[in-house]
Order: C-alpha cells, then sequence, then structure tokens
C-alpha cells in the first residue's frame, strides 16, 4: 500500500528565524487586539467576593 502525500515538509529553520517570525505575529496579533495593553498595577480586595465583583465588572479581559 502507497500512502498519499501532500505537500512537502518544510525544513527546520535555525532560531534566530524562528524567533523574528514569531515577534512579526506577536505584533500583528496586538493591532487586531480592540483592548489596550493595561499599564502594570495592583487590585487589592479584601475579600474573594469583592475581587469577583471588581473582576466581573472589567470590560478588557487582559486585566486578569
Amino acid at each position: 500500500m502507497k500512502t498519499k502525500t501532500v505537500g512537502t515538509r518544510q525544513t527546520a529553520s535555525d532560531p534566530v528565524a524562528c524567533h523574528r517570525r514569531a515577534v512579526a505575529l506577536i505584533r500583528q496579533a496586538q493591532k487586531l487586539n480592540p483592548f489596550p495593553r493595561p499599564r502594570g498595577f495592583v487590585h487589592k480586595a479584601r475579600t474573594w467576593e469583592e475581587y469577583e465583583t471588581w473582576k466581573k465588572a472589567q470590560k478588557n479581559p487582559r486585566l486578569w
């Protein structure tokens, strides 16, 4: 029995080229993201319930 081959396998790239492609993909994804990247901050809640209430009120999913 023969197996069907579709296309060809890519040869292994060097790590620098892979990193360069990954950085470019991340940059493109950031442009498509509707939420801005938040600045670093600390939210201190007194209880877990208060934290859950705050978390549910946030519209930007990157905050948590």
